[in-house]
Order: structure tokens, then C-alpha cells, then sequence
């Protein structure tokens, strides 16, 4: 039968460097945390994320992974997952770009979060991506239709400077930027060496005494991820 619970999420931003892939593996880690079933898709030319799943040989029931080259598939990939109930996130990494590739995959998707960091390129490619989607709802015939769209502040430092500060207040000023941040934390580091962020805290919890202490702020980045996550889908 159809999963009518099914969402498609998409990581989207045009500029590099702004942590896009690290945020769509710790969103996918809060899901499979839940015991959802998750279906990647990497549109990334660099096809970060899924170098990163078969460097590491991940193998988990509830993840799947699959490069995305051409975006006229992703309609067809999408309602077969829909239709078989294979899936109960799908999760894009998407190409960053603009124009028709991302007007479709727009139309594909339940949710758009963009990840933006605190300094001036990242507000000035978030204003671009923000006046496209404007643009987008402007073109449509039923904009109601289209995906909600979400700026997470992403990599934030737990002190910002005053620079950071101004380009959060300015953010906030123009954009629908969520309550919850995206914080810098060392676990997304070791997750991208060692793997999922609940897998890791699961073995940091059972393994020796001097890691044990570890588990626990492995459990506060993926209690931060599973917020965002609850936030972008009404969790």
C-alpha cells in the first residue's frame, strides 16, 4: 500500500562548504534513530555522501543510498518508493544549482532546508536561493503546493563574534530561519571517520569505560538533529 507518511526532504544551498552533507547525514542518523526507513538520494556532482556511506561500507535495513544524475528520474524513483512503501524519509543531497533542475526538484519535495553559515557569502547565496524560491511560488499555479522552506544556521560556534551576530539578526530579518541551530561539534567530525551519529553513541555506551563518557555529547548532537528534523516535518 501507498505511505502517505512518506516525506521528501531536500538539503539545498549553491554554495560549497556549507555544511549540506554533514547536515543531511546527521538528519537521516535522528530518522534511523526512530527506526524510519531512509532513501538517499545524492545529486551532488562531488557525490559526497555517498562516497562517504560505501568508504565506510555502511550497511543498516533502515538506509539506502543511490547517486542521482539526471532529475528526471526522481519523480519515477520517488513515487515508486511512494507506491511500494519502501521508504518513510527520502533525503536529497542536492546539486546546487538553480533554474529548471532545482524548479523541479521543488515540486518533488515535501520540505526545502538550506543550511546557511554565519558569514557574508552564505547570507548573500542564502538571499539568492530565498528570492528563486519567492520567484518559484510567483510562477506557479498553486503555490500552496509547493515545499515549505527553512534556513538551519548551520555550524554555528557556541560564541559567535560580533560579525556572526549581525549576519544572524540579518538572517532572521529576512529569511524563515528555524529556532534551532545547527551547532559546531566535533561529532560531526568523527561521524564523517566512524559513521552514524546514533551507531557511534550506541558503541561509545558499550564499549570501554574511557568511551563511555563520549556517548553522551554523541547523543546531544543527534538529540539537536532529531529537533530539526521534528521541526521540518511536524514531528
Amino acid at each position: 500500500m501507498p505511505n502517505d507518511e512518506m516525506k521528501v526532504i531536500s538539503i539545498i544551498t549553491r554554495k560549497g562548504g556549507a555544511g549540506k552533507t554533514t547536515l543531511a547525514r546527521a538528519l537521516i542518523s535522528a530518522a534511523m534513530a526512530k527506526g524510519k526507513r531512509c532513501l538517499v538520494f545524492d545529486a551532488d556532482p562531488q557525490q559526497a555522501l555517498a562516497r562517504w556511506a560505501n568508504k565506510l561500507q555502511i550497511e543498516d535495513p533502515l538506509f539506502r543510498i543511490e547517486p542521482l544524475t539526471m532529475v528526471n528520474e526522481l519523480s519515477e524513483k520517488i513515487e515508486h518508493a511512494y507506491e511500494n512503501d519502501t521508504a518513510d524519509y527520502v533525503f536529497i543531497d542536492t546539486i546546487g544549482a538553480a533554474g529548471a533542475w532545482a524548479d523541479d526538484l521543488a515540486v518533488e519535495s515535501d520540505v526545502l532546508v538550506i543550511p546557511m553559515m554565519l558569514s557574508d557569502d552564505d547570507l548573500e547565496i542564502t538571499t539568492d536561493t530565498f528570492n528563486w524560491y519567492v520567484g518559484l511560488r510567483d510562477r506557479a499555479e498553486d503555490a500552496d503546493a509547493l515545499p515549505s522552506f527553512h534556513v538551519v544556521m548551520s555550524n554555528v560556534p557556541a560564541k559567535q563574534s560580533k560579525a556572526e551576530l549581525s549576519i544572524e539578526e540579518k538572517a532572521i530579518a529576512q529569511f524563515p530561519v528555524m529556532d534551532d541551530y545547527f551547532m559546531q561539534r566535533k561529532q560531526h567530525k568523527d561521524a564523517s571517520a566512524e559513521g552514524f551519529l546514533h551507531h557511534i553513541a550506541e558503541n561509545r555506551r558499550n564499549g570501554p569505560s574511557h568511551l563511555r563518557v563520549q556517548a553522551k555529547h554523541f547523543a546531544e548532537a543527534l538529540e539537536e538533529a532529531t529537533s530539526i528534523l521534528d521541526a521540518l516535518t511536524g514531528g
